[in-house]
């Protein structure tokens, strides 16, 4: 009985079915994703050939570790120590591909032994590459081919294959080559250890940590603080998904919902010929269960040709889990089946409430009479409007499933924004007309700048001053994140930041915090602060009104660049420029003769960021899926009222309305709808946004900016929604013939 209620309205279910399979694709197709940039961060990051792992111990990620070549030698002297090799890994943005890990190695290390050998031979010496079997198809390299990485040539000597995709899409060259290319001059990312007897492997590693306190030795697979980390982007995809999930599930209720009011008679005439309570929610419940589960099985299936479809383009490839785990696809299932049982429930409640005399003396095929508060609706908004709150449960079922979607979506530019604004704050107070970083780095924060390039462009007489900042981002006690500027005391741009506390820092050891930070972290005026193993004297607290700021701090720029690994380097310029009528002008002309830097007005400089360039990309197929879900929903609401109109939209083509006009109300409604639901979206979104910057550890960088422009994008999305939702209801509508729909039952 429960497949036959359900195909008795084929296209009502077929759009659920899709609605939730769609959302379910999402959870899957986003999860490989998460699932794959952390497995593959922490199988570049971990050796199963070593047995312990040396890194800086604060150090977020291995990419962002320092340490030095003198504890390599210390290292390899230690007892029950049998070998030791250093690996320095650097991340690049290549051509059509964002995150391109480029890995040094010592060619006579156990170390290289992890990448098999497919064509060619391994490295040797100098100048030689050996490239990943994605690598060698993305830019049909061969063996003996040039490749190039940066601004360095190399001859491809090996192609290699280890199933790790994130590596099988990168490179490897000699660990020399690798610390001249990413300026790493005497020091490695982190060191793989291997012992001559396991037995010992708590004894060596309680030696290490005890000569070294700034650095931790890992086993494989051990909780760090990088795992801790590489978490959050597995547990991004789904939380992405589940978003796509709820709106595609609140459209299931919604169809439920509808299929009660619509069976209202049936439902009585059951409860008349002694069904109980209890078998009326079960077969309401078993049929939302079943759109459920159909739902889930398609979304899997469409979830597995999205990850296939991507994993064909190098951008997406390398960051993709390899298959479809069991494990995923049970997750997926068991979120589409708790849609079911939670989107059921309130439509089962609702039959099985119903009395059987007052059920069956219920008409089918016309909509309820309003309520007082509907009826003032209804006068407010216009006749057009009145069947919107003829159901209202139906109606708030909708505006709140796409609400959600545009919510999500709302909060989401919002905080994009929030960085354009961060940058655009960089220049506040006149310190900068424009700021450079360097061209094709995949990550702010990896980003270096040669100071001598300031130093060179310093003397041109078009700029007036150069000022050198460094960012960088680690750990600290308590704190899994933490944003750390350098900036040299004696520069202006010193006075960017806005003490409410304390003085400016002016020599080694010290440091600002923001207010945000200082409240976090209960840090007072000359309280300590640890950072990277070594102790700060708090000596002011600034408060900027930017959270991603006021969440970080400021040391020395000496003191940053020690500490991250930048010596004589900057990771951003600001520019001052001797006359603001040529800041572009003088833009382009710094591009032109420094390639390896790009330059742009603070404003506009998120646009043309690698990284921010990723996030655009998601952002936007985030904003594809809530148009198709939502859509879906809309379509699927829309259709269902003029299931139960029928009779009604008979009667009114019987007195004269014409095709043109009755497609013009169901649109009207439509659009009435969507915009309905884009009001809800913005105060969710909004809301939402606000609880991401509470997050602890990350939450000063989740600072959302609204603007007009954004509101107009939203609206412009509902209208998308409400057009695409309404389209074939209105032209199904349309089409009715009067004599037909004034029979329908």
């Amino acid at each position: 009985m429960i497949l036959k209620n359900l195909w008795r309205r084929k296209t009502r279910t077929l759009l659920t079915v899709l609605g939730i399979a769609v959302g379910v694709a999402a959870v899957v197709a986003l999860g490989a994703f998460g699932e794959g940039m952390a497995g593959g961060f922490k199988t570049v990051f971990t050796s199963a050939s070593a047995d312990l792992m040396v890194a800086e111990e604060d150090a977020i990620l291995a990419l962002m570790s320092s340490v030095d070549d003198a504890v390599g030698e210390e290292l390899r002297g230690m007892r029950n120590v049998d070998a030791v090799c250093g690996t320095v890994v650097g991340m690049l943005t290549m051509p059509d591909i964002p995150y391109f890990f480029v890995i040094g190695e010592d060619p006579r290390g156990f170390t290289l032994a992890h990448y098999r050998v497919i064509a060619g031979e391994p490295l040797r010496t100098r100048r030689e590459v050996m490239i990943g079997k994605l690598t060698a198809g993305n830019f049909k390299k061969t063996v003996g081919d040039r490749f190039r990485i940066g601004e360095n040539s190399y001859t491809v000597v090996g192609i290699y294959e280890t199933g790790a995709a994130i590596e099988d899409g990168g490179a490897v060259i000699t660990l020399e080559d690798a610390q001249r290319s990413f300026g790493k001059p005497r020091t490695v990312n982190y060191y793989n250890v291997r012992l001559k007897d396991l037995r010992q492997i708590d004894a060596v590693r309680a030696e290490i940590e005890t000569r070294w306190p700034d650095l931790a030795a890992t086993r494989s697979g051990e909780q760090t603080r990088q795992t801790e980390m590489l978490d959050l982007y597995s547990s991004f995809g789904w939380f992405l998904g589940v978003f796509g999930v709820l709106v595609g599930g609140l459209g299931m209720m919604n169809t439920t919902l509808m299929s009660v009011i619509e069976r209202t008679r049936e439902i009585g005439v059951l409860r008349a010929l002694g069904w109980r309570r209890r078998r009326i929610l079960a077969l309401i419940l078993g049929e939302s269960l079943a759109l459920a589960a159909a739902g889930g099985l398609a979304g899997i299936a469409l979830g597995w040709a999205l990850i296939e479809a991507a994993r064909l383009s190098p951008a997406t490839q390398t960051i993709l889990s390899g298959t479809l785990t069991p494990a995923m696809m049970g997750q997926a299932m068991v979120i589409a089946l708790m849609l079911g049982t939670v989107g059921g429930m309130y439509p089962a409640w609702r039959a099985a409430q119903l009395q059987p005399i007052e059920a069956m003396r219920r008409e089918s095929g016309v909509g309820g009479e309003l309520g007082p508060a509907s009826r003032l609706l209804a006068r407010l908004t216009g006749s057009a409007l009145r069947n919107l709150w003829r159901r209202p449960a139906r109606t708030l079922v909708t505006t709140l499933g796409i609400g959600i979607g545009v919510g999500f979506i709302v909060a989401l530019i919002a905080i994009v924004n929030g960085f354009t604004v961060l940058f655009t704050q960089l220049g506040g107070a006149g310190q900068i007309d424009l700021l450079a970083e360097e061209a094709g780095v995949s990550d702010a924060s990896l980003s270096k700048i040669d100071e001598r390039i300031a130093d060179r462009i310093a003397l041109r007489p078009d700029i007036r001053s150069v000022s050198k900042l460094v960012m960088g981002v680690t750990s600290a006690p308590d704190m899994l994140y933490l944003i750390v500027w350098g900036v040299d005391p004696s520069d202006e741009y010193l006075t960017h930041y806005r003490l409410r506390e304390g003085r400016l820092i002016e020599r080694p050891r010290e440091v600002m915090l923001g207010r945000f930070l200082a409240r976090s972290a209960k840090k007072n005026i000359g309280d300590k602060l640890q950072i990277g193993g070594s102790g700060y004297e708090v000596v002011g607290i600034y408060e900027n009104g930017v959270s991603f700021e006021d969440g970080g701090s400021v040391i020395t720029l000496r003191d940053a660049q020690e500490r991250f690994n930048k010596t004589r380097q900057a990771s951003f310029l600001g520019f001052r420029v001797a006359d603001p009528a040529r800041i572009d002008a003088v833009a382009l002309a710094l591009e032109a003769e420094y390639p390896e830097i790009i330059v742009s007005r603070p404003s506009n400089f998120t646009q043309r960021m690698n990284d921010m360039a990723v996030t655009y990309a998601t952002l936007n197929a985030l904003i594809v899926l809530t148009v198709i879900v939502g859509g879906i929903v809309m379509t699927n609401a829309m259709l269902m009222s003029v299931f139960e109109r029928t009779q009604e939209i008979g009667v009114l083509r019987a007195l004269g309305w014409s095709r043109g006009r009755v497609v013009r109300m169901v649109l009207v409604e439509s659009l009435a709808l969507s915009v309905l639901s884009a009001l809800a979206g913005i105060a969710l979104g909004m809301g939402l946004a606000g609880l991401f910057t509470l997050e602890p550890t990350m939450g000063a960088m989740l600072t959302p900016a609204y603007s007009a422009e954004m509101f107009g994008q939203v609206f412009l999305l509902a209208v998308a929604l409400g057009v695409i939702g309404g389209v074939y209801p209105a032209w199904r509508a349309a089409n009715l013939r009067p004599i037909e729909a004034l029979r329908y039952e």
